[in-house]
């Protein structure tokens, strides 16, 4: 009994071993197995995806307190909210909002200064304390996403380059330069610098290039344009690494 049950065994049928217009056949009716795809070769950084996903979860206010501003970053911005705001009350509104911008050679609507006031007035008061002032430039030198509304930011960041006693409001690369090193090291600041000059630092006379407002927001807008396709890229990427690591489940 126990000879023709092995007999039968090593009689078996490899499926694997049939012609392919067979396997085809088979494998429609379930009976072969199913084939194993190899494992995604898309290059994912799943600890970098971890990371965000902890920080996207921390509540902003916790994420804010641990955010340390440097001394001289810290002092740009001091300067700044002094530029901005009136004698003798601590905080600025839309009028000065306007003002600002009419110096730096800019004319916006109402409409569009109110809204660059409801980006940070937190209270909505219609008032910019130092601590609304303070919690949007933090909010906005961690964000990653692209998603967190900057326009107050970029007028801010460009006045903190901008030296006080300037009375024509261009900023120089030599301007940039200690606020640059200390936000983004060594490492980044040729490519900072880049994307805020282009490629020449120097006009064709060979003088140092000076920038307005609206240049400097033209490259800012450039940047971001270029940075939302490369995180729909890596999206995409994730999403296929994803999708093929599910497959092999």
């Amino acid at each position: 009994m126990d000879d023709e049950k092995k007999k039968k065994k090593g009689n078996k049928l490899d499926l694997n071993l049939l012609p392919s217009s067979m396997k085809e056949r088979y494998a429609a009716m379930g009976i072969l197995p199913k084939p194993q795809i190899p494992k995604a070769n898309v290059q994912v950084d799943v600890q970098r995806m971890k990371q965000k996903k902890i920080e996207k979860e921390q509540p902003i206010e916790q994420k804010l307190e641990g955010i340390e501003i440097k001394a001289s970053e810290k002092k740009q911005l001091e300067k700044v909210f002094q530029m901005l705001k009136k004698k003798d009350v601590d905080y600025f509104d839309a009028k000065d909002i306007d003002k600002m911008l009419r110096f730096l050679g800019v004319s916006l609507t109402k409409s569009e200064i109110d809204l660059m006031l409801w980006e940070v007035d937190e209270n909505l008061d219609g008032k910019v304390s130092w601590t609304e002032f303070l919690n949007m430039y933090k909010k906005c030198t961690i964000d990653k996403t692209g998603l967190e509304p900057k326009s107050l930011f970029h007028m801010i960041q460009f006045l903190m380059y901008l030296p006080p006693d300037r009375k024509d409001p261009k900023v120089t690369v030599e301007d940039t330069l200690e606020l640059l090193y200390v936000r983004f090291g060594r490492q980044s600041l040729d490519s900072e610098i880049h994307a805020i000059f282009g490629d020449e630092e120097k006009n064709k006379d060979g003088e140092e290039k000076a920038i307005s407002f609206s240049e400097y927001m033209e490259k800012i807008n450039e940047r971001a344009i270029q940075q939302r396709k490369l995180r729909k890229e890596e999206q995409k990427q994730q999403f296929q690494y994803f999708k093929k690591e599910k497959q092999i489940e």
